[in-house]
């Protein structure tokens, strides 16, 4: 049987990985290697920095979309293809306007400072997280029944009981704790 590990280093990560900032963050950061390896795959290919530029972005992009949704959004996983296609859409527009300013700064980082490409693409990357992580939050994994959800921000789940009855649930994230006795007492006086 194995043991739960109690380490202050391993709960100081395991409630690190409960925010979805931090899981953004990282999936963003496996981004960055992966567009670092498409870049220097289209680099060989291309032999033109700007267009390599723009098909590897593409190409994490689309993989940051499906592990964003599979890991920090799960509570907003889409049941049907038409959602996760619609969702797919909203994110490449999304990236789109973020490409803009990622691209813009590894141009001048590139172009204007003589910084490798290799270290001026990571950091236009950096530039336009913030902004991606905030459009995102809101415009691309959100469900479109914002008006139906809890005061926390949870979305329904619809299941009928025994009786036929509709019963709606909320599901919550699942890396987010159960809420303490403390927790629910402090929410109810509020």
């Amino acid at each position: 049987m194995l043991k739960k590990r109690s380490t202050p280093i391993y709960s100081f990560i395991i409630n690190l990985m409960r925010k979805k900032f931090i899981r953004f963050a990282a999936i963003g950061g496996i981004g960055i290697v992966l567009n670092d390896l498409a870049l220097a795959g289209f680099l060989k290919l291309l032999n033109f920095y700007p267009v390599a530029y723009i098909f590897a972005f593409a190409v994490s992009n689309g993989i940051n979309f499906f592990l964003n949704q599979l890991i920090t959004y799960p509570e907003h996983r889409p049941n049907r293809t038409s959602i996760w296609l619609q969702r797919l859409l909203k994110a490449e527009l999304t990236s789109v306007s973020a490409l803009v300013i990622s691209f813009s700064f590894a141009l001048l980082f590139h172009y204007v400072f003589h910084v490798n490409e290799f270290i001026a693409n990571p950091i236009g990357l950096v530039f336009s997280f913030a902004y991606k992580y905030l459009v995102s939050d809101r415009f691309v994994y959100r469900p479109r029944e914002q008006a139906a959800m809890a005061g926390d921000g949870t979305p329904p789940t619809a299941t009928a009981d025994e009786n036929n009855q509709v019963v709606v649930e909320h599901v919550t994230d699942p890396m987010t704790p159960p809420p303490t006795d403390d927790e629910t007492v402090a929410s109810i006086a509020e």
